[in-house]
């Protein structure tokens, strides 16, 4: 059955062959990504007027409708630990829809400025994000609906990560056929491998670590269907002493040489930089697309604060 239904919303979704990852054993909850291993038991649900009154191709409009939304990034973000055992990571729907500043700048994080006249100006972090949108809650319904569904809540959305850490701690968090079965990816981040943590002499913002960023392009080399990735990278940061024009070739290299064996049928970097004729010398062929784009800072919340995902990276020697 699993492989029917994998096969009709294949079919649906304009996918040209299959490419159902490999199965794990023991099985895990990816379970209805695979066909190896026997399903569990499963009431038919004859009960309900979806499954007595509707054949399988309308049922799946309807997942799709309910679990996807190619319009609106289903942003993943890094979780504060509360004792009560929480996940490490989140998500939550974008709703900052026109925002025309970096996309790990929008309002959707919660981050703010709270000012208050006469006495101080303070950055408020995001808060502890609270999942309530009960996107899992029409898979949580019956296993029937989850073997029908699951592949649905990976293949039809654009999952989108900020800084480095999010990334390592959602794949971390889910079983290897879940991760393998994402379709969309976009990440947006300050990258600023040569950090310096003194607040005197750098602007904060999300750097992500070389370590960190060879671990992420590691990591997306394991998705064998992309059909798009994309990057939004603020590459020449607004540091007043940061010397980007003499780190600028090392600095892009370690940003453009882990992509060159990542595979996604759309596959687009966006920089905040040109990229020099002798960068490309020496990183070509490549299989991505490259945008100049300079979006505006939103110095209003962002100015001299560090995100929660942020690390700190040391100095090269000189």
């Amino acid at each position: 059955m699993a492989s029917v239904i994998r096969k009709l919303r294949s079919k649906l979704s304009g996918s040209k062959k299959s490419t159902a990852p490999a199965p794990e054993w023991p099985p895990s909850a990816a379970w209805p990504l695979q066909d190896t291993f026997p399903q569990p038991t499963m009431n038919q649900q004859l009960h309900s007027p979806l499954f007595r009154k509707l054949s399988p191709e309308p049922r799946i409009l309807i997942y799709q409708v309910v679990l996807g939304d190619p319009e609106r990034y289903l942003h993943i973000c890094m979780n504060e630990p509360d004792g009560r055992g929480a996940r490490s990571v989140a998500h939550f729907r974008r709703i900052d829809m026109d925002s025309p500043f970096p996309t790990w700048q929008h309002k959707c994080f919660g981050e703010e400025r709270v000012v208050v006249p006469g006495k101080y100006s303070a950055f408020k972090e995001h808060p502890r994000t609270e999942t309530d949108d009960k996107l899992l809650a029409l898979l949580l319904t019956c296993r029937l609906i989850y073997s029908e569904a699951l592949e649905i809540l990976y293949r039809d959305n654009v999952f989108h990560f900020r800084g480095g850490l999010g990334l390592p701690a959602f794949r971390g968090s889910i079983p290897k056929l879940q991760w393998t079965t994402i379709r969309h990816l976009h990440i947006s981040t300050a990258y600023t491998p040569f950090y310096r943590g003194d607040p005197l002499l750098i602007e904060h913002h999300p750097p992500d670590t070389l370590p960190n960023w060879n671990k992420i392009c590691e990591q997306l080399k394991e998705l064998p269907s992309l059909q798009s990735l994309r990057f939004d990278i603020m590459a020449r940061g607004r540091e007043i002493n940061y010397p980007f024009d003499k780190y600028k070739t090392d600095l892009l290299m370690s940003i453009l040489r882990p992509l060159k064996d990542i595979h996604a049928h759309i596959f687009e970097v966006e920089l905040n930089v040109e990229i020099p004729n002798e960068v490309w010398k020496l990183v070509r062929p490549v299989n991505f697309t490259t945008v100049l784009k300079e979006r505006p800072f939103n110095e209003e919340v962002f100015r001299a604060n560090t995100l929660h995902d942020a690390t700190d990276v040391p100095v090269p020697a000189t």
